[in-house]
């Protein structure tokens, strides 16, 4: 099986979230897709986070009726979890599948910065988010030689001027996010006044 694993904050959770889960199943025909919602994400250290529970519950609503997969291996760990980490999880899972890692370029970008990026990069293969203006290219040189990420397909005319950090800012200033996420999502938004 080819299963792909999509990791994310996801505070909230959007309409883009899952726009893009569909493409990446559908051009790399994945059999799945697993979302992750982080716990304790290393790079959000320091930044406000709406608290686990009601991250998830936002994920579960926003994935009911569809065919995704959600997984709280990472919100039930006690400790900083790191890609590498739930890479392995995964592959200790499920030892048959072919692990499809869903990336934005600008992380894609970094990751030579995260923790035991090597040994993460031979675990799976990457599905990089391209922007417009994404050189792949450029992406590439970062990575030379027996370094360079054995498998990369990159996800483009991906049109989503969405993100997480715009919904919780117009949510703050009192703007109409109906349009960004689904009725269920906005609702639980709403009932917990979370954002203001």
């Amino acid at each position: 099986m080819k299963t792909g694993l999509f990791g994310g904050t996801f505070d909230p959770i959007h309409n883009g979230h899952l726009k893009l889960a569909q493409l990446a199943k559908n051009r790399l025909q994945l059999d799945r897709i697993i979302f992750i919602p982080s716990g304790d994400p290393p790079h959000k250290a320091g930044k406000k986070v709406t608290e686990k529970k009601h991250r998830l519950a936002m994920v579960e609503l926003a994935l009911s009726g569809t065919e995704h997969e959600l997984s709280v291996w990472e919100l039930n760990r006690d400790k900083k979890s790191y890609s590498v980490d739930m890479v392995k999880h995964f592959k200790e899972q499920y030892p048959e599948d072919e692990l499809y890692f869903i990336i934005g370029a600008d992380s894609f970008y970094d990751l030579p910065t995260w923790w035991h990026y090597r040994e993460l990069m031979s675990l799976c293969a990457f599905v990089v988010v391209a922007r417009p203006d994404t050189d792949e290219e450029e992406l590439l040189s970062r990575y030379e030689g027996t370094e360079k990420p054995p498998r990369v397909y990159f996800l483009k005319d991906i049109l989503m001027d969405i993100s997480s950090t715009q919904i919780r800012r117009m949510v703050a200033e009192g703007k109409d996010v109906s349009h960004l996420v689904l009725p269920a999502v906005l609702s639980y938004i709403q009932n917990h006044d979370f954002y203001r």
